[in-house]
């Protein structure tokens, strides 16, 4: 191997690790602050900002020093403080991200997780044009050099970008993704000093002094020393006081921890998502768990006759688990983006496998917009606990979408994570206008009745006949407490948003601003 063609894969790889490490710093983030504009717009920014700094002073460095030592030793700092950032992270996010807002918490964790280590990798390409160029005395192959550079550095650039998201974080998971590529820059500084110190024999004596053979060693050991902690992290018992770990995993689009905990002597499964306890059985008991998926209830009692169920969003799938138990005819289908979750749920959660229960892996307006089966029933449960709530699901035309797989005389349920009241109800009435735009056969169903400013569970009940939408007497709902309530008394009628929130479309979408400060709201 010459040393250009060293050179070039340097600038490959290095492109490569930049594009691995934005890609896996947007999902470092998400279980924060959700996938939302603000967490993109923040590492791209942090990111391009330590990529020109690194330009900058990286072409100014090399004119100081034109050797490849330098170089390298600069290239294995960023893989091994890579590592170390994401061990502090590990440790740090879960406590410093509450303290910031979700506009303003992306930007500044960035700054501190994600600048260094790509700011160091933005000097390798000016150096390695400096050596280059240096090294040539045909005047005319300059201009080929610096587009060589660019070349090889923006094909690494795709590389990891496709190997990020289709490869390495679903088969690494997001930690060893990180840790594996600073392994990689470490790695490679050393492999290429000892090449090219053996191409260049003049320089063996000159440039790899023993002091330099001792920091290659040093930097070796810090390698392994951070990729073991790592391991011990991911080992180690997941901090839920009172519970039990079953499992824990790095999903494709977020963390998943199942645990056991018994509330009131009775036991529990959860699972938690990133920040929120999404779904709970109890074992051998096929009954529902939170109040509001108990809200199926209604649909049961309005179209009796059900011969086909759509879920949007599966989690443990306890609705589907419930309903096949009890209907072992109904044909369910389930859209749950996380394609991990399905097995799990019938590992864990108690989901029989059969060929009534179909899981499509897929996102919930992609499936809406491309099937032509209509169902009886559907039950919207796809925002995360007002962490965040996919933008592309809250509009006007998702709602049409949704209308269409919906029968004649069919019944909707759709979960809303907010407030009615005060100034954090903004974005609930902005989806409250957006569905009742397509849906004006509504009831609204407030889990914790309608005078509480606090975030609750608010059921949109939707009917998509005219025909009159009635609560049936008698329907209840349960909590933890085995306390029960009649459905009917946490009916909200005639409830009015207000007239100047706006409603949702693909084109003006306000869903994340408007749940930006719904949580500063709620956090004063």
């Amino acid at each position: 191997m010459s040393d250009r063609s060293i050179y070039y894969l340097t600038v490959f790889i290095t492109g490569a690790a930049v594009l691995i490490f934005e890609v896996s710093a947007v999902r470092l983030l998400a279980p924060y602050f959700g996938a939302s504009l603000y967490v993109l717009s923040s590492v791209l920014t942090v990111i391009l900002a330590a990529l020109s700094l690194g330009y900058y002073f990286g072409g100014r460095l090399a004119d100081r020093m034109p050797h490849f030592v330098p170089l390298y030793y600069i290239i294995g700092a960023a893989g091994i403080l890579m590592l170390f950032l994401l061990l502090c992270a590990q440790y740090f996010l879960p406590v410093a991200a509450p303290l910031f807002s979700v506009i303003s918490g992306p930007l500044i964790l960035s700054l501190i997780f994600f600048l260094l280590p790509a700011f160091l990798l933005g000097i390798d390409s000016p150096f390695v044009i400096r050596i280059l160029t240096e090294s040539t005395t045909n005047h005319s192959e300059q201009g080929a050099i610096v587009g060589s550079v660019f070349f090889w550095s923006t094909v690494g650039s795709i590389v990891g970008s496709i190997s990020a998201g289709f490869v390495l974080i679903p088969i690494l998971g997001l930690t060893l993704t990180i840790a594996s590529t600073a392994g990689v820059l470490v790695l490679w500084s050393c492999f290429a000093i000892s090449s090219l110190v053996f191409i260049n024999e003049k320089e063996k004596h000159e440039l790899l002094l023993p002091q330099q053979y001792l920091l290659l060693t040093i930097s070796a050991a810090l390698l392994v020393t951070g990729i073991l902690c790592l391991q011990l992290y991911r080992a180690a018992p997941y901090t839920t006081a009172g519970s039990e770990t079953i499992y824990k995993s790095d999903g494709f689009y977020s963390s998943i921890h199942i645990f056991d905990r018994t509330i009131n002597g009775t036991s529990y499964r959860f699972l938690k998502g990133d920040t929120s306890n999404s779904s709970a059985i109890t074992l051998y008991d096929p009954k529902l768990v939170f109040g509001y998926t108990q809200t199926i209830s209604i649909a049961e009692a309005l179209v009796p006759d059900a011969k086909n169920f759509l879920m949007l969003g599966g989690g443990a799938y306890t609705i589907p688990r419930y309903l096949h138990d009890k209907y072992p005819n109904l044909v369910i289908d389930v859209i749950e983006l996380e394609p991990e979750l399905f097995l799990l749920a019938q590992t864990y959660f108690e989901l029989p496998v059969t060929d009534k229960i179909t899981n499509y892996a897929e996102d919930a307006r992609v499936f809406m917009q491309s099937t032509s089966t209509t169902y009886d029933i559907f039950f919207s449960d796809i925002f995360n606990s007002g962490a965040f709530i996919p933008p592309h699901l809250s509009t006007v035309e998702s709602y049409v979408a949704l209308k269409k797989r919906l029968s004649p005389n069919g019944i909707g349920l759709i979960n809303v994570i907010g407030a009615l009241n005060g100034d954090s109800a903004n974005l609930t009435d902005s989806l409250i206008k957006s569905i009742r735009t397509v849906f004006p056969n509504y009831q609204i169903v407030a889990l914790e009745g309608s005078e509480t400013k606090d975030l609750q569970n608010i059921m949109i009940i939707v009917r998509h006949d005219s025909v009159p939408l009635v609560i049936p007497e008698g329907t209840i709902t349960k909590t933890f407490e085995d306390e029960a309530t009649f459905l009917s008394q946490l009916l909200v009628p005639n409830y009015i948003p207000h007239p100047d929130s706006p409603l949702l479309f693909d084109n003006k979408n306000a869903t994340e601003q408007l749940l930006a400060k719904q949580i500063k709201t709620l956090k004063r």
